[in-house]
């Protein structure tokens, strides 16, 4: 049994082989004393417990999915697994590489309760993000950390802003945890590289890489790190790592044979991404900008010099191992993040990087043990970092959609809302600058490392209070634009199974909230040019010259859930049962037809720069009466005087509107078939959500000879 290995080459210098007090007993507050007593796993558990309360309690206010169409995908695939026992997402294949967290997530969906499964995913979620601590405190005490130095370490990484991703139905939140325990286990293999520690690894990063693709670059960079601490020698690295080179290269032939695109399933996208190379370089340094923020910028730059130093000079190889994995697992997910938002997403990619902040403690750590080799470097680094807080403001980010996959830029933007944009991004800065210029201090006064370290733990635990902050008020304004008190409302109708159709312009997360809630609507159709919400089927609808709703032939028949977002629609052989925001649920009486349709007509009754209204004829063919469309426009100066063109077979019309008056058009007409008029102007004006409008409308009505007349029918309109 390998238990010993050759020491490193070169001689040591004083400085890495004297040690300081603060390294090895970490000087605690006095009031402490009390807690020195208990043992250190205990109170590990107790930061554990703690932090899955707290992130729990924070899913409870967390009431709705938000993040589309990630968390319906992993909830259909989930619910899938439990009741068919197959990846399918709408009765289509999934092809979903990343399914551990909906096997995991698919017992929870046996209680047949959207409600109860999406409860229990969340607190599995924190329990298992709050588990991270664990890996973090032992890869600390691996280096050599004591246990409140490593104690610290596990609060750092479940006070971390992005345990924010425990609330959502993502597999972040299983991956954290995986990924660090890989990282430990991969120092414990490269520095004693026997079997059960080897295949202990290949387990973990193949779970994490089951869980998020992202991280199929683990095994890579564990033989990377083997070729570094082994000098380079492939021979050693042969001769001591020959089971897990057999294990990756296994994987490595089935890509080869197959193809990346066949493997990678719904992310075979990737392969194609059109990278802007000029974009590269800012994201790079985008990202490493804003995870210094985001890992504690009191802690950054002597982690860094730590890093350094056990590659250049290393003392054990723990040591040298860990700075190698830590090193290859920030380029790898550096280079994933900047290739990905160069691509043009154009967002900071926190999600992609949230296991490296939990690196950061055991990385400085291992530097305070070193007695802080390379000080003036690491006190130049804070001044930089005081130097690019002063001259980089938050507010750049955050005004923009970038801030949508980071939790500390959202805590950022809900400081500025609160106190105002230039005077939030002052406080940041100031408050980053403050955190820098102690991370500096420590560099001369090694006693100030507890107080950075506490400062780092504090902010941390500040900006995750003000992303959870942010996440209630989005919650808030999405439970009341997106659906009704009751969000199971479909199901609890009492219908069966229900058709649902999508309508052009309506937004993709209404149609997924409803369906993530939803269980009874069981097919989604597509009406005319309305875009898919996802790359798992998109089967199309279109009206018939009769008015039925037709899907490949088939006539749709049973109740109907229509989107109704800027839309208006008169049914025949159906009646309304059901209204919630965007939505109108129809029980069917018999074959459901469109009788009237207005496209363009907002909830708020705008009328868009441009649209259409669609009359279907009668069991005749024909289209015979008076169509009738009040419009108006509000007093100055809201409003301006419009002109509205109105075109269709037998009517060519321009009707002026000026502002306070209200007229009423009256149109005559006899038509055979679908009878269509299609209106615009030429001079639109736009309300404050950027919705390019032309007038005022009510509900146009029909009087005559048409598909809705002396027939059950049911009109929707807009509470």
């Amino acid at each position: 049994m390998e238990a010993k290995y050759p020491s490193f080459k070169g001689r040591p210098s004083h400085a890495d082989t004297h040690f300081v007090a603060v390294d090895l007993s970490f000087p605690r507050p006095e009031g402490l004393t009390r807690a020195a007593a208990v043992p250190a796993r205990l109170l590990l558990a107790g930061i554990v417990a703690v932090s899955f309360g707290l992130r729990f309690a924070a899913a409870l206010v967390h009431t709705t999915p938000l993040y589309f169409p990630d968390e319906y995908i992993y909830g259909s695939i989930a619910r899938s697994l439990a009741e068919t026992g197959r990846p399918l997402i709408r009765g289509h294949s999934a092809h979903f590489p990343a399914m551990l967290e909906p096997l995991l997530a698919a017992p929870f969906w046996l209680t047949h309760d959207p409600t109860v499964a999406y409860r229990l995913t969340q607190a599995e979620n924190a329990l298992a993000m709050s588990l991270a601590a664990i890996p973090v405190y032992l890869l600390v005490r691996r280096l050599g950390g004591g246990s409140w130095p490593a104690l610290a370490a596990g609060a750092l990484t479940v006070a971390s802003p992005d345990l924010f991703f425990a609330s959502f139905v993502l597999a972040d939140a299983i991956a954290y945890p995986l990924v660090l325990g890989a990282i430990y286990l991969g120092v414990c293999a490269l520095s004693e590289p026997t079997r059960r520690l080897q295949i202990g690894f290949a387990v973990l990063a193949g779970l994490a890489t089951f869980t998020r693709v992202q991280y199929v670059f683990l095994p890579v960079v564990f033989i990377v790190a083997a070729l570094v601490v082994e000098s380079g020698s492939v021979r050693t690295v042969w001769r001591r790592f020959r089971l897990s080179l057999g294990l990756y290269a296994a994987p490595l032939l089935l890509v080869a044979v197959l193809g990346p695109k066949r493997l990678l399933g719904y992310y075979s996208g990737v392969a194609d991404l059109g990278v802007k190379p000029s974009a590269i370089g800012h994201w790079l340094g985008t990202d490493a900008l804003l995870l210094a923020y985001s890992a504690g910028f009191a802690l950054v730059p002597g982690a860094l010099v730590g890093l350094a130093y056990a590659l250049r000079r290393p003392r054990t190889r723990d040591e040298n191992a860990f700075a190698a994995l830590a090193v290859g697992a920030l380029l790898a997910i550096f280079v994933e993040a900047s290739l990905y938002a160069a691509s043009g997403t154009d967002r900071f990619q926190e999600r992609y990087l949230m296991v490296l902040p939990p690196l950061v403690l055991p990385a400085f750590a291992l530097w305070l043990r070193r007695n802080r080799p390379g000080a003036r470097v690491a006190a130049l680094l804070g001044l930089g970092l005081v130097a690019l807080a002063a001259r980089v403001p938050l507010s750049g980010y955050t005004i923009s959609d970038s801030k949508q996959d980071s939790p500390f830029l959202l805590a950022v933007f809900r400081l500025e809302k609160g106190i105002g944009i230039g005077t939030g991004s002052l406080v940041v800065a100031l408050l980053a600058s403050a955190l820098a210029l102690l991370g500096a201090a420590v560099c001369y006064r090694a006693f100030l490392a507890r107080w950075a370290i506490g400062a780092t733990i504090l902010a941390a635990a500040f900006v995750s209070l003000g992303a959870v902050a942010f996440d209630a008020h989005v919650v808030r304004s999405v439970r009341t634009s997106l659906l009704p008190p009751d969000a199971r409302w479909v199901d609890h109708a009492g219908l069966g199974g229900v058709s649902m159709i999508q309508t052009p312009a309506t937004l993709h997360a209404a149609v997924n909230e409803q369906l993530f809630w939803n269980l009874s609507l069981k097919h989604l159709y597509f009406l005319d040019d309305a875009s898919p919400i996802d790359a798992f089927g998109s089967e199309r609808v279109r009206a018939a010259r009769d008015g039925r709703l037709v899907s490949k032939g088939r006539t749709l028949r049973g109740p109907l859930l229509i989107s109704n977002y800027a839309v208006r629609v008169k049914l025949s052989g159906a009646v309304a049962v059901g209204h919630g925001p965007n939505y109108d649920l129809y029980r069917a009486l018999g074959t459901p037809r469109f009788a009237l349709f207005a496209g363009g007509l907002y909830q708020d009754g705008w009328l868009s720069a441009s649209g259409h209204m669609t009359v279907w004829p009668a069991q005749n063919g024909r289209v015979r009466g008076v169509l009738t469309l009040p419009l108006s426009l509000p007093p100055k100066p809201r409003s301006e005087t419009t002109t509205l063109q109105l075109r269709g077979p037998g009517v060519t019309r321009n009707v002026t509107v000026h502002p306070g008056q209200s007229i009423v058009v009256r149109l005559k007409v006899s038509h055979r078939g679908p009878w269509t008029l299609s209106f615009r102007t030429k001079r639109p004006g736009y309300l404050s959500d950027g919705r390019p409008i032309s007038v005022m409308a009510q509900m146009p009505t029909f009087a005559g000879i048409y598909c809705g007349q002396n027939t059950a029918n049911s009109t929707a309109t807009v509470a």
